[in-house]
C-alpha cells in the first residue's frame, strides 16, 4: 500500500500544480510572437491544459515537443519531451526550434529561460473559468482553428444555460471538494474555495461550496473544519490513477477516521478514480455535467466520462 503510493506521488504533485499554479494570477500577459497565423506554426506545450486544448482544437500535429507530464489525450505521449516545469530540457527545446513555447502565467523561472535563449513565448492563465475560455480563444487564433475554438466556448455557454435552467428552483446541497491531502491520512487537507475553476464550477452545477468564502483559492484546512461544516457532499479528488480496487477501498476507508459526517453516513463520498474533470483546459464542460451529476443525481442521472474516450467511440 504505501509503494502504490509513492509510486504515485509525482503524478498528484502535478495534478496539484496545474490547479494551483494560478493562485496568485491575474488576467493573462501575453509575449505575443510576430507570426501570421496562416502559417503553419511550430508548438512546445510545456503545461498539460494547454496540450489538452490543443488537441480538441484539432491541431495536434503542430506540437513538435510537450513537457514530460501531457499525457493526455493519448496521442500526446507520441510527441517528443522537453522536461517539465521544474527540470526543463532546453538543450531538446533549443534544438527542435520551435515557433512559440506555451507556458503557465505563473512560471517566472520558465519565462527568463527561454527569453535568455532567444525562444519566444507566450504565457496563459488557467485559474478562472473566464482564462480558460480566453485561452481556448487565443490557442485557435494561434493554430488557425478560429471556428473550432468558437464551437468549444459556445458548447460550455450552451451547458451553463442548460444546467442554470433545469436547477432555477432546485434545493444547493453542502458540498466539500477535497483538491490534495497526505497519502494515507486525513491531514493537511486542500479543498477548492470559490475563487478558482473547480469553485466556479461547482457553484454553476447547483452545490453550495462550505468552502467559497475563504480567501485564497486552495485553503489549507484541518479535519475540524470539514467536521464543522458537516457537507452534504464531500468529493475527494486524490485517489491517484491506476490504483487496485483493494487500494480504493483502503483509500476510502481513510475517511472511516470522521465516523460522524453527514456525507458518509448518507453515502455521499465521491472519490473518482481518474483525473481528467481537474484539467483546467477544453473540456470544463464536460467538468461542469459531472459535478452537477454529483450535486443532483436526480435531475442529471447520467454519469459523465472521459470526453476524449467519447470522441475515440464516435471514430469506431
Amino acid at each position: 500500500m504505501r509503494a502504490f503510493y509513492i509510486k504515485n506521488i509525482l503524478t498528484l504533485a502535478i495534478i496539484a500544480f496545474l490547479i494551483f499554479s494560478g493562485c496568485e494570477s491575474t488576467s493573462p500577459e501575453n509575449k505575443t510572437p510576430d507570426h501570421n497565423p496562416s502559417e503553419k506554426i511550430r508548438l512546445v506545450s510545456l503545461s498539460p491544459n494547454l496540450t489538452q486544448i490543443i488537441f480538441a482544437l484539432g491541431a495536434g500535429d503542430l506540437l513538435v515537443g510537450v513537457d514530460n507530464f501531457s499525457n493526455y489525450p493519448e496521442e500526446a505521449l507520441a510527441v517528443p519531451r522537453m522536461g517539465s516545469y521544474l527540470d526543463p530540457d532546453l538543450e531538446t527545446l533549443i534544438t527542435t526550434k520551435p515557433d512559440l513555447v506555451l507556458i503557465l502565467d505563473t512560471d517566472e523561472q520558465m519565462s527568463e529561460l527561454l527569453s535568455g535563449v532567444g525562444l519566444k513565448y507566450e504565457s496563459f492563465a488557467n485559474d478562472k473559468i473566464e482564462y480558460i475560455l480566453n485561452s481556448i480563444e487565443r490557442l485557435g487564433e494561434l493554430t488557425g482553428h478560429t471556428s473550432d475554438a468558437k464551437n468549444l466556448i459556445d458548447d460550455f455557454n450552451s451547458t451553463v444555460d442548460d444546467i442554470k435552467s433545469k436547477l432555477e428552483t432546485v434545493p444547493r446541497p453542502d458540498i466539500a471538494m477535497i483538491v490534495g491531502r497526505n497519502p494515507g491520512r486525513l491531514q493537511d487537507i486542500y479543498v477548492a474555495s470559490g475563487k478558482n475553476f473547480l469553485g466556479e464550477l461547482l457553484n454553476l452545477a447547483g452545490g453550495e461550496n462550505v468552502f467559497e468564502d475563504l480567501d485564497i483559492p486552495w485553503p489549507n484546512i484541518g479535519a475540524e473544519s470539514i467536521i464543522a461544516k458537516d457537507p452534504d457532499i464531500i468529493i475527494d479528488t486524490n485517489f491517484p490513477e491506476g490504483g487496485s480496487d483493494a487500494d480504493y477501498q483502503a483509500f476510502l476507508n481513510e475517511w472511516n477516521e470522521l465516523p460522524s459526517l453527514k456525507a458518509l453516513n448518507e453515502g455521499n463520498l465521491i472519490a473518482p478514480r481518474d483525473k481528467w474533470y481537474l484539467i483546467p483546459g477544453a473540456h470544463i464542460g464536460d467538468t461542469l455535467k459531472l459535478f452537477a451529476h454529483w450535486s443532483h443525481p436526480d435531475i442529471f442521472p447520467d454519469d459523465v466520462q472521459d470526453p476524449f474516450l467519447k470522441s475515440e467511440e464516435a471514430d469506431e
